[in-house]
């Protein structure tokens, strides 16, 4: 009886062992380590997907190897709405997202990317740093969601087929835009019609004339060869386009203060390294849109930034009066 206890004790030792090993966690130097999957929507030729990884490859020297990588580009990994729900249920992976996808989390995610928001990229850490933001962030904590990062892709312009001056021209055109309240209330406040299409079919769409423009930052407009059939870029400059890096809550919380504490200065660092890294390859980006014929034209923003003003009306699940607070917040740190 006593031989057999004792086979019962180690196998159950043996087992809970093994247990504290799996899920993409390793103790095996005691460091509680744990490597995570990055499923991003950028292929592995886009000088942007190598950023991240260059982020990751210093998260992990930063925190002692605790925290290990592995990078899976053009969404690899599936979707990325599916990946930041696989995030939400505590798997251990990390989303690379729109952030109109965490309003389904949190309906004010959305309220930091509306047009015109933020004035130049220099802005990001400043909207970050924000107290209501923070609070935005502890929010989707609660959801199971750890906003790791904003980082910044460059921002966004209006590229048509016709050459247009006015918001009123704009009106006459079907503009592309992904399928979420955010990108039709960006349609709107440039002026134009939404027209939901995907990315991946966008092209096609302008090529056949079921959309006769789109707006996005010039690193897409240029990759996804938009410029063979539109001609007429317009500096809208209306948003200041990042995109969030989220992951586990619950597995960001199971990490020491020590690690936490590295990661969160090395995002902050990056933040404003990728503001740096936009501009630069943003110059490259136009220059190659002027060579290959298309006409850049600057435009007053005056109707533009008066109809984003309307954010609150297109988005009544909001908070209420908390996007005028964060407009007045943003207002006075720009004066400080």
């Amino acid at each position: 009886m006593f031989k057999k206890l004792c086979v019962i004790v180690f196998s159950l030792i043996a087992v809970f062992s093994l247990a504290a090993g799996g899920g993409g966690q390793s103790s095996a130097a005691g460091d509680n380590s744990v490597t995570l999957k990055f499923n991003c929507s950028k292929p592995a030729t886009d000088v942007q997907y190598e950023w991240y990884m260059r982020y990751f490859k210093d998260l992990e020297t930063a925190t002692n190897g605790v925290i290990k990588v592995q990078g899976y580009p053009g969404e690899s990994l599936g979707r990325s709405i599916d990946v930041l729900e696989q995030a939400s249920r505590g798997e251990a992976v990390i989303a690379h997202v729109d952030v109109g996808y965490l309003e389904t989390y949190v309906n004010d995610c959305s309220m930091l990317m509306v047009p015109y928001l933020m004035q130049s990229p220099n802005e990001v850490l400043l909207l970050w740093n924000m107290d209501i933001v923070k609070d935005i962030r502890k929010q989707l904590e609660a959801k199971g969601l750890h906003f790791i990062f904003m980082g910044y892709e460059g921002s966004r312009n209006m590229i048509t087929k016709v050459p247009v001056r006015s918001r009123a021209e704009v009106s006459r055109l079907k503009l592309r835009c992904a399928a979420a309240p955010l990108w039709n209330f960006t349609v709107n406040v440039l002026g134009g019609n939404p027209t939901n299409v995907a990315m991946s079919e966008t092209y096609q769409a302008l090529q056949q004339g079921i959309a006769d423009g789109a707006e996005g930052i010039f690193g897409s407009i240029t990759t996804n060869k938009w410029y063979e059939v539109l001609k007429y870029v317009t500096r809208t400059d209306h948003m200041v386009g990042y995109t969030s890096i989220v992951m586990s809550s619950r597995i960001y919380n199971s990490l020491s203060s020590d690690v936490r504490t590295a990661m969160e200065k090395l995002s902050e660092k990056y933040m404003d390294e990728f503001v740096r890294l936009a501009d630069e390859v943003e110059q490259r980006y136009i220059q190659q849109l002027k060579d290959a014929g298309v006409t850049f034209t600057e435009i007053d923003k005056t109707e533009f930034i008066e109809a984003a003003k309307k954010a609150p009306e297109a988005f009544p699940k909001w908070t209420p009066g908390l996007y005028d607070k964060l407009l007045v917040a943003m207002d006075a740190a720009r004066k400080k």
